[in-house]
């Protein structure tokens, strides 16, 4: 029998997105709705047609496709971060070019269906969503490596290989319906209030991901041009007269309302158990702090101390967890702007712990931050990445993450004991959709890379990357360097 292998990046891929007002989908999770054949969706996010052959989803397009077929193949947005070695392939070169998007598009997916005698299907990538319905430019893939629609257009007239020009479909559709229904297309992560009712926070829009509805709307279009084809996919197509309509996109089960509001770091005068000397770090705690900051008991704290940072928690009664209901923790933190690429770095001692369960120390990247020093319990478990030490009954993990408030995501780097008094370098580096936690640690490096994660669901303006400790452990940071190197490129 035959089916439909996917291959490409966000925009067809699927997501398990928690946090969101209306989720991310990409086009082949939808695929389904109009062809009556098994969808193999391979897609990754944050992947290039250059990145993706590293990936084991490459081994399974290998190993599964096969004769009577259809690869869809659908790549572009990735392929054109410049600054990205690691994913960037130029479209201005030829195909016979080692390592250009059209000879990768040909020789790593195309000819290889075709020499099994599947049949490759070629997608211009879809066009961003324009705040101001200009469609040019780096919003339909014109960059100045070159114009990747164009390349892929041109490759399908080179090699005889069918094209489905969703840029120029997608660019149509966009600009023929009115900015909400713009809007809708796209993934929207935060809510707002309006006379007490929830609706969606346009301002949080994500422009490159789409949402179900734009979802199905991408798959119409796709649907529409190979009823067109000559090719034997049209035979399987199903739902016909579907046509997707505002009341198809839902509001995401999981989704619930945060009241957050950023900071007014501005204004921001801490106790003395927070205060620092310079001026773009802030200290704080937040969680199930069970007292307000200064009452006798209460025993979280970050601070400066000349030129290191002390962070932590000290007293008979250990506070904070990293768990499912509520985390808890000293913060020492700095804030960034949500579009600049950073690397952040530092050294940490041990300086004091105790054996306690769900504790950690290290440094992390965050979206939101709490500093209302009246609340006793502020914090909503939101999406983390770590780059630090966290323990359970058994073992400590080196770098985790958190991207849904239930389930905490733990490296595969470990030790067999709690950390002890221990010293290591930690660093994160984000470079657009790609965040890097680092740890140097008793003569080994360790490194984790997390691509696309849900880091921007909360705070519309910034990033939080900082210092943090809890549960017994007060840590001791120095040699603190924090570097900003451009700005970041969406999807």
């Amino acid at each position: 029998m035959s089916k439909i292998v996917c291959v490409g990046d966000s925009t067809l891929s699927k997501f398990n997105d928690v946090s969101y007002y209306f989720d991310r989908h990409g086009y082949a999770t939808t695929l389904d709705k109009y062809f009556n054949l098994n969808v193999m969706n391979l897609a990754l996010s944050g992947r290039s047609s250059k990145s993706f052959l590293v990936e084991k989803e490459y081994q399974i397009m290998l190993d599964n496709l096969e004769a009577g077929d259809f690869l869809v193949i659908g790549f572009g947005h990735n392929d054109e971060k410049e600054d990205d070695k690691a994913r960037f392939s130029s479209a201005l070169l030829d195909t016979d070019t080692l390592g250009s998007f059209k000879n990768n598009l040909y020789y790593k997916y195309a000819k290889i269906a075709l020499d099994r005698k599947a049949t490759p299907i070629l997608c211009t990538p879809i066009v961003r969503l324009s705040l101001n319905n200009d469609y040019s430019g780096n919003i339909i893939h014109q960059t100045k490596n070159g114009d990747y629609r164009k390349a892929i257009i041109e490759l399908g007239k080179e090699k005889n290989i069918f094209v489905v020009d969703l840029t120029n479909l997608t660019k149509k559709y966009m600009e023929s319906i009115d900015s909400d229904t713009q809007f809708i297309q796209h993934a929207i992560s935060k809510g707002k209030k309006i006379n007490n009712t929830v609706t969606y926070d346009i301002k949080s829009v994500d422009k490159a991901h789409l949402s179900y509805l734009g979802a199905l709307y991408v798959s119409y279009l796709f649907k529409e041009e190979i009823k067109k084809s000559n090719l034997e996919l049209k035979k399987y197509i199903i739902n016909d007269d579907f046509v997707p309509k505002k009341s198809d996109l839902k509001v995401n089960s999981t989704f619930k309302f945060k009241d957050y509001v950023t900071p007014d770091l501005d204004n921001y005068k801490p106790k003395d158990i927070f205060k620092t000397t310079d001026k773009d770090y802030y200290g704080t705690a937040f969680g199930m702090l069970e007292s307000k900051i200064g009452d006798s008991n209460y025993n979280l704290f970050a601070y400066q101390d000349k030129d290191k940072f002390i962070v932590g928690q000290k007293g008979l009664s250990p506070r904070g967890k990293l768990n499912a209901s509520c985390e808890t923790f000293a913060y020492l933190f700095r804030r960034v702007d949500k579009n600049l690429n950073f690397t952040f770095e530092c050294k940490a001692k041990v300086i004091k712990e105790e054996h306690v369960r769900q504790t950690a120390f290290g440094i992390m990247l965050r979206n939101d931050c709490y500093i209302n020093q009246e609340e006793k319990n502020e914090s909503y478990n939101t999406n983390y990445i770590a780059s630090g030490f966290l323990t359970t009954d058994v073992q400590t993990y080196m770098i985790f993450a958190r991207e849904n408030p239930t389930e905490l995501i733990k490296s595969n780097n470990v030790l067999p004991e709690f950390y002890g008094n221990i010293e290591c370098n930690l660093k994160i580096e984000r470079l657009g959709q790609v965040i890097t936690a680092y740890l140097e640690y008793d003569g080994k490096s360790y490194k984790e890379q997390f691509i696309d994660f849900d880091i921007l669901a909360l705070d519309s303006k910034y990033l939080y990357i900082g210092m943090f400790s809890n549960g017994g452990t007060i840590v001791e940071y120095s040699d603190v360097k924090f570097e900003i190197t451009g700005n970041a490129i969406s999807a």
